[in-house]
């Protein structure tokens, strides 16, 4: 899954569409075969542990591509497109690294409840659960996203934004834990990094009805904050 995510999206910069299209001004199917082969190979190069043979690859190209042009392919995309920025990080990545830095929030959170001992004691032990619950779920539509065509034209991290805010959507984490999380991201983190920017919105409301298909026997109703106006709404990719 890994090794998908990083040919579907290899950077925040370099999504594969910006790949084929840098890579000639008409993008053909064959074109695009290559390119995904040759991304493919290179993906499992550097983050498979298991060896794949280029010879395997090309065999699964029906004859239509050769060795020589997977290795000029591979070549083109490694020195013209990512500039031999070789380990971007994935939607995962994003999300793995960002859940340690929503555990301190969660404290300050708890904390600073205003309740008795015993009630902030219950109600710490519920944020964390829910913490925990929301970083699987994370995870999980993390997984869902790279089946889904239109998250090709989406940056990793906007998706892993949409992924978060919907977890914590789902299981009910604190408004306070969401406002810090998306201020500290902005502050401490990266101020490119916006998480109610309209592709984050977008990716949310796609992310929502892939997993209600993935998942179609949980029907636990939740508010749907990322459902935008139809005068917000933007394809993704447009934004």
């Amino acid at each position: 899954m890994l090794c998908i995510s990083c040919v579907l999206n290899p950077s925040d910069t370099h999504p594969l569409p910006h790949i084929l299209i840098s890579l000639s001004p008409y993008t053909t199917p064959q074109l695009f075969q290559l390119a995904a082969m040759a991304s493919i190979y290179l993906a499992i190069k550097v983050h498979s542990k298991k060896k794949v043979s280029i010879s395997s690859i090309a065999s699964t190209g029906n004859g239509i591509i050769t060795v020589e042009q997977i290795e000029a392919m591979e070549y083109s995309i490694m020195n013209d497109c990512l500039n031999w920025h070789m380990n971007p990080p994935t939607v995962v990545n994003y999300i793995e690294n960002f859940y340690p830095l929503i555990a301190t929030l969660v404290i300050d959170c708890c904390g600073n409840a205003n309740t008795g001992v015993r009630q902030q004691d219950a109600y710490s032990l519920h944020v964390q659960q829910a913490i925990e619950d929301s970083l699987e779920l994370s995870r999980f539509l993390a997984e869902l996203s790279v089946c889904v065509y239109p998250f090709i034209k989406a940056k990793p991290s906007s998706i892993a934004f949409a992924a978060i805010m919907y977890s914590f959507d789902h299981f009910n984490v604190p408004q306070d834990v969401r406002t810090s999380f998306g201020k500290m991201c902005r502050e401490y983190i990266s101020s490119s990094l916006q998480v109610n920017s309209r592709e984050v919105e977008t990716c949310g409301a796609l992310l929502k009805r892939v997993y209600v298909l993935a998942m179609p026997q949980d029907q636990q109703e939740q508010q749907d904050v990322f459902t935008p106006r139809r005068d917000q709404a933007t394809p993704i990719g447009q934004q």
